[in-house]
């Protein structure tokens, strides 16, 4: 077992992802050569399909590991006199973004805008109008996606002080 920061904890556990993405690519790769009759198909390949099997599955259980202690460490840990765990604060922050992002459309709309190709049974053009205060929207999504941002830093800055076993 080693001790890191939760930061490095989380760049270790992408890192295992893609190296394990990689193997399985190489696997698929040195599965099936195509030779002449008199060759040797391990001539053509520098690992054998269970080589790589083998490191595949010691990097998803190092995987999984350091997952497992990101996840403790993710529901375990608390700012001092804080009530939320750096889950429930990542949580919050993604639902925020989200919201954010979606009242920043609607404080983009044009508040009254010409229907293209729409007119009605007399021939007048249709109108498509806003039916709410566009601008509480605009100031809506500034508002989430500051709160995101803060929460962002308050997460980022328990990575760098929570310490876990991988």
């Amino acid at each position: 077992m080693e001790t890191m920061k939760l930061k490095e904890a989380r760049i270790l556990k992408a890192r295992l992802a893609k190296d394990i993405e990689a193997l399985v690519d190489k696997r698929e790769q040195v599965a099936v050569v195509t030779i002449m009759p008199e060759e040797n198909p391990r001539d053509f390949i520098d690992q054998t399909v269970d080589e790589l099997t083998e490191k595949i599955d010691a990097a998803t259980e190092r995987l999984l590991a350091v997952g497992d202690a990101i996840r403790r460490a993710n529901v375990g840990m608390r700012e001092m006199g804080g009530e939320e765990n750096i889950a429930a604060l990542v949580e919050r922050a993604i639902l925020l973004r989200r919201e954010a992002s979606r009242s920043e459309a609607l404080g983009r709309r044009n508040p009254r805008a010409r229907k293209r190709g729409g007119y009605g049974a007399d021939g007048a053009q249709l109108v498509d109008v806003a039916t709410y205060d566009i601008a509480k929207y605009a100031a809506r999504a500034k508002k989430f996606l500051d709160e995101a941002e803060a929460l962002s830093a308050r997460v980022d800055k328990l990575d760098l002080e929570t310490t876990v076993e991988v």
